[in-house]
């Protein structure tokens, strides 16, 4: 018989494992962000990441009105009141997509670092900072065309490879403050920084005509700086019942960078012969002002049910040269505990969560706006004292197969590790 000494030692194993876990995935914590290929990466700064930790993707990707005291709020710094403990979290991402349309067809997988934050209490209850680093957009595309050049009689044919790389990275330094006991601001200074390569190579080749091969490249780095205000209410229903409410709003902010434009000669086997630089001249990304809105009603320890709205005017946003929809999502999601107390089932003690989203991309694509909609699911394992292991899934499509489009079917994968602890609390006994 499996004995209650049995169940101890197997969950005692089981968090031992989870902490070995948890020190591998720090340890990795320098590799490169998460650039899994999308077709639609080719447009603007490329897809853009939601800025969330594992509960909030679990969740539905839910946080702007959702606090939590067991993990880092990166989407509403005015939540980060609630974090009374000091917080670590970081953690990985394994993005598979495939591919379909009008004769095109593929998939691609790919991972990397999704997120590192670090979150302490500087004045308990009264305020709380944060700094950490999040992917913002992502750009990884290979796209290929095959015809002939008009007026040639078809004995010239003309193949086009179009490549992309790169993405941006937001570093952040957030805090949070209690302006009286049930109302919270907060104020998110965000650097945002890296470079986009984009290269299209052109190969004409004929019956009467040598090999030509050509590469036109063009480098984009961004740097600068952009802010976010938050607000928080939180409404006490009875000693174990809350509504939280919660808003964010950010300004219009001019992205500022240069762009190099180069002209590559290459060899028949693509050997590079010739680089000439064109030029490079001063470059301007106006990032869109978002206004979001966030609330959800929660049985303390128990169960939580959240919704977010954000809106983003990308229309007086972006470049002059290109044109952009107003973008909007609506996220919906639950976290259940099925009793945080329990000593003698592990899995009573852990967290689940469920949710789905639908967000109305900003790029416009064959005079059509892209959808992405995703179903999520989560769960957090605790380890020893207050810390996790955070889990979170996310399957989900972009774009469609019709219209001359091609439909992305995608799942994410998050694994991260919350370590929760008192780092800067002074022993007042040896």
């Amino acid at each position: 018989m499996f004995s209650s000494e049995h169940y101890h030692v197997a969950v005692e194993k089981l968090e031992t494992y989870m902490k070995r876990i948890l020190a591998g995935i720090t340890c990795l914590v320098l590799v490169q962000f998460i650039q899994a290929q999308s077709i639609y990466s080719f447009e603007g700064l490329g897809s853009l990441n939601h800025q969330g930790m594992p509960n909030n993707i679990g969740m539905g990707e839910v946080g702007i009105g959702t606090p939590t005291v067991w993990n880092i709020n990166t989407q509403n710094p005015a939540n980060l009141i609630y974090n009374s403990f000091s917080t670590f979290q970081v953690g990985l991402e394994v993005d598979n997509r495939s591919f379909s349309g009008d004769e095109v067809s593929g998939s691609d997988t790919d991972g990397g670092l999704r997120f590192l934050a670090f979150a302490f209490p500087i004045m308990p209850g009264k305020w709380s900072s944060s700094f950490g680093i999040l992917p913002y957009s992502s750009v990884s595309y290979n796209t290929f065309s095959e015809g002939n050049i008009p007026g040639t009689d078809e004995t010239v044919s003309q193949l086009s490879n179009n490549r992309g790389e790169g993405g941006l990275t937001n570093f952040f330094w957030a805090n949070g403050f209690s302006i009286k006991r049930k109302f919270y601001v907060g104020l998110k200074t965000t650097y945002t920084f890296g470079s986009i390569e984009k290269t299209s190579t052109i190969s004409i080749s004929g019956d009467d005509v040598g090999v030509s091969n050509v590469s036109y490249q063009e480098l984009e780095s961004y740097s600068d700086v952009n802010f976010l205000l938050g607000l928080g209410y939180r409404q006490k229903i009875s000693d174990e019942r809350f509504v939280n409410f919660g808003a964010t709003f950010s300004p219009k902010s001019p992205l500022n960078g240069s762009s190099e434009l180069s002209l590559i000669r290459l060899s028949n086997t693509g050997r590079t012969i010739e680089t000439i630089p064109v030029g490079t001249e001063t470059i301007q990304f106006d990032l869109p002002t978002t206004i979001g809105y966030g609330m959800s009603y929660e049985k303390l320890n128990n169960y939580k049910i959240g919704f977010d709205i954000e809106s983003h005017v990308w229309s007086s946003a972006g470049t002059d040269n290109q044109e952009y929809n107003n973008s909007l999502k609506f996220a919906v999601g639950a976290e259940w505990t099925p009793d945080w107390d329990n000593v003698n089932s592990y899995w009573k003690r852990a967290k689940y969560t469920a949710g789905f989203n639908y967000h109305k991309l900003p790029y416009i694509v064959n005079n059509q706006a892209l959808i992405d909609f995703g179903i999520n699911f989560g769960a957090s394992l605790p380890v020893s004292g207050y810390s996790s292991l955070d889990l979170a899934f996310k399957w989900g499509t972009l774009g469609e197969s019709t219209n001359g489009l091609i439909k992305e079917t995608y799942y994410k994968v998050v694994i991260g590790a919350t370590v929760n602890d008192r780092w800067f609390v002074k022993r007042k006994y040896d």
